[in-house]
């Protein structure tokens, strides 16, 4: 004879209003702790990068006018608000007019035009300008002054100097209209990047020798 077997349903198992109202109390004090540095991670992350940026491209500046053994130099160029570029300045095909040997013989708008000579137009990431020195506090070395120069210029031992029309072997003939977002005083240059939707700003030093120093 078969034998009938009962078979019994267990009980689902669940929550309890209690432990679930335990749980997201969990959860909000856990977000209230991990939240706000967080959100204060990113905000910093994108201007620590746009500093970053600016340091590895004007080191990598220095660098080419150390490799090229440049005479009239390379020139680390701010463009724009948002915008910069690394120009060399020695003729880097003499095969080829326009000719020069001289900084007083070049012209910048030329210059700009040779793939041989300029770089591409580097861009600050979304949200980021340059911004005049003398809104970025604690910096370094000597007082930042107003910015008084666009670019800076370095030569084949890495040395570096705030390209003026008197100063660092004078201004090309050609340049056009730049705002100064450099600041040249005693023996460093200052550059500051500004954050728009906050106004956060950081600022990195370039030594006379070339080095590059960000905020930390």
């Amino acid at each position: 004879m078969r034998s009938r077997m009962t078979k019994r349903v267990s009980p689902q198992a669940g929550f309890s209003l209690v432990e679930m109202i335990t749980v997201m109390a969990i959860i909000m004090i856990m977000a209230a702790v991990i939240i706000p540095p967080l959100a204060n991670y990113v905000r910093l992350y994108r201007i620590r990068a746009a500093t970053n940026q600016v340091a590895g491209s004007i080191s990598a500046a220095r660098m080419k006018a150390i490799s090229k053994n440049a005479n009239l130099g390379v020139t680390f160029a701010v463009i724009g608000t948002d915008s910069y570029r690394v120009v060399v300045e020695d003729d880097q095909n003499p095969q080829t007019a326009p000719n020069w040997l001289t900084i007083g013989a070049e012209n910048w708008g030329t210059v700009l035009t040779m793939p041989a000579q300029a770089g591409p137009i580097e861009t600050l990431p979304m949200g980021i300008v340059f911004d005049n020195p003398v809104n970025c506090p604690g910096a370094p070395g000597p007082p930042v002054t107003p910015a008084d120069t666009w670019g800076l210029r370095f030569g084949r031992l890495g040395a570096g100097c705030g390209v003026t029309s008197t100063g660092c072997g004078g201004a090309p003939a050609g340049v056009p209209a730049y705002t100064p977002f450099v600041d040249v005083t005693g023996s460093l240059a200052t550059l500051c990047v500004r954050q728009i939707n906050n106004n956060l700003r950081r600022w990195l030093n370039v030594s006379t020798g070339g080095r590059v120093t960000t905020q930390p």
